[in-house]
């Protein structure tokens, strides 16, 4: 997923987790650094988020916390990384969904509009990362961390496997879940500017910070 949508103004629960400040200085604090983008997930998963515009925030953080994940384990597989590395990452992206999910579940009583077809497309999107993570990338984690020309055959027809489900995951319930992005925002007179957040950017920041502990 790449176009989680940049919002006007950055709702109350991320100003908080950036101590104050203008609405714009919040939103490069929180896109600049891990540590500050981490800070909104913990927030909302703190059950700070009080109305529907803060709740779609969190959930978008949970969301792009997992798809950075995602992408982690790309780029571990792009170095050969080792096996370890690989399942950890593998481990932490499970860990997150779960913690997500719980999340989520301290909001369960509030009935903001079109909070149920977020938690539904959201658990969705979570359900397909899952069957990537378990259908494929589990038992494809040692060879990711060799070079493919020591590959079996049988490896490369799994990877080959995996590449058209995740094609299908991202042209899908991915897709499904950044459009909606827009009806909800209109529900609760969300804003949205022309930038989208840059997941990349995040990711390279991650595995730096990874790198250096």
């Amino acid at each position: 997923m790449k176009k989680f949508l940049v919002a006007i103004p950055v709702a109350a629960l991320f100003l908080a987790s950036c101590g104050g400040g203008s609405n714009d200085h919040a939103l490069e604090e929180i896109l600049d650094t891990m540590e500050e983008f981490d800070a909104a997930t913990n927030s909302f998963a703190d059950g700070n988020a009080s109305d529907g515009e803060q709740y779609f925030f969190g959930v978008q953080a949970e969301v792009i916390e997992i798809d950075v994940k995602m992408a982690e384990i790309e780029e571990l597989d792009i170095m050969d990384a080792p096996e370890e590395e690989i399942n950890a990452m593998i481990d932490s992206a499970f860990a997150s969904m779960a913690s997500a999910r719980k999340a989520m579940a301290l909001y369960e009583s509030k009935n903001w509009a079109l909070k149920d077809e977020l938690n539904e497309l959201t658990h969705e999107w979570f359900d397909g990362v899952v069957d990537l993570l378990n259908d494929y990338l589990k038992d494809l984690a040692e060879p990711l961390s060799r070079p493919e020309d020591t590959w079996t055959d049988e490896e490369f027809e799994l990877y080959e496997e995996f590449y058209y489900a995740r094609e299908d995951f991202y042209a899908g319930i991915d897709t499904e879940w950044v459009e909606f992005q827009y009806e909800y925002g209109d529900a609760h007179g969300i804003v949205f500017g022309d930038e989208s957040i840059d997941v990349d950017a995040l990711v390279e920041q991650d595995m730096a910070a990874n790198e250096s502990n």
